[in-house]
């Protein structure tokens, strides 16, 4: 029998913790070991979570750290006992337990992880269309990154093999599920997406706002740029040389036609990003070897 760690971050959730309770007990699997991070709550999810009467880990953060902090919490915890797979899911009642063995299903030798697919799947409510752009413009964006076949890169819902688990990262403190993808990918492991189940929130408040879209996309640039880069930074620089060639070559073109009178009229602007293009190539170059030198320990 497969044994797994089911991670559930806790911010907040006091009204949607004994329905959780309540569903976990109804799937009453003893192979499943569930950890509970509470990340800084201000309500009495803490004193919810005490009140379990299944087997389970608790962690508490004395303050919100973020999601990405919490699920990270939870793999270091999981990491340490003796399991095949690691699950994550919401303590929202959003993801149906009961699909838990959907996903896990999936997983076996030309597969490591996968991800619930809301889009492809069934969404039980109107999802705001600003958010579903939204999601959709980052799965877009993160399927490029990755070259994995991505149609919902936030799902929440995720399962991957304990090896892939114990080799992520995890660097930002943000969001998580695209920092999962793309460390995967880096690393070569394999995904699949399964169509999944999503519910509406009854109780609380999603904690994605306005500042969600702004705080991901630097938060992938960071991962990334961390990861790759030599890819990165190496193309960055390369494009800021590139811009000072084009910018020097037709100023020189209008020289030479007598339109202007200087050879460079801007060669401040031009030795700038010349300069700052040679240098950011070298901060590529740099973290490369970082990187390299860190995977050998």
């Amino acid at each position: 029998m497969k044994k797994t760690a089911i991670i559930i971050p806790v911010y907040n959730e006091e009204e949607n913790l004994p329905i959780l309770f309540e569903n976990i007990e109804k799937i009453n699997r003893p192979e499943f070991t569930f950890i509970f991070v509470n990340d800084g709550s201000n309500d009495n999810s803490l004193k919810t979570l005490k009140t379990a009467e299944f087997d389970n880990y608790l962690i508490n953060h004395k303050k919100n750290l973020g999601l990405a902090s919490a699920v990270k919490s939870g793999i270091d915890t999981a990491k340490k006992l003796d399991i095949d797979y690691v699950v994550k899911v919401d303590a929202d009642i959003q993801h149906n337990l009961e699909e838990i063995d959907l996903l896990l299903s999936e997983i076996n030798e030309e597969v490591d992880f996968v991800y619930g697919d809301r889009f492809n799947g069934k969404i039980n409510y109107k999802m705001e269309f600003i958010r579903k752009i939204g999601n959709k413009f980052f799965s877009l964006l993160t399927k490029k990154l990755t070259k994995y076949e991505i149609t919902d890169s936030q799902p929440g819902f995720i399962a991957m093999k304990v090896e892939l688990a114990k080799k992520l990262r995890m660097l930002g403190n943000y969001n998580y599920t695209q920092q999962v993808l793309i460390e995967a990918s880096i690393l070569g492991f394999k995904f699949k997406q399964v169509p999944i189940t999503f519910n509406k929130r009854i109780h609380g408040s999603s904690f994605v706002s306005l500042k969600y879209p702004f705080k991901v996309f630097w938060q992938i640039f960071i991962i990334y740029s961390s990861l790759k880069p030599l890819s990165t930074f190496g193309k960055l620089g390369s494009l800021l040389m590139f811009i000072s060639i084009l910018i020097s070559s037709y100023q020189i073109y209008l020289f030479n036609a007598g339109i202007n009178e200087k050879f460079i009229q801007n060669d401040d602007l031009v030795s700038l990003l010349f300069l700052f293009g040679i240098q950011t190539i070298f901060v590529g170059i740099l973290g490369n070897l970082i990187n390299n030198l860190s995977n050998k320990d």
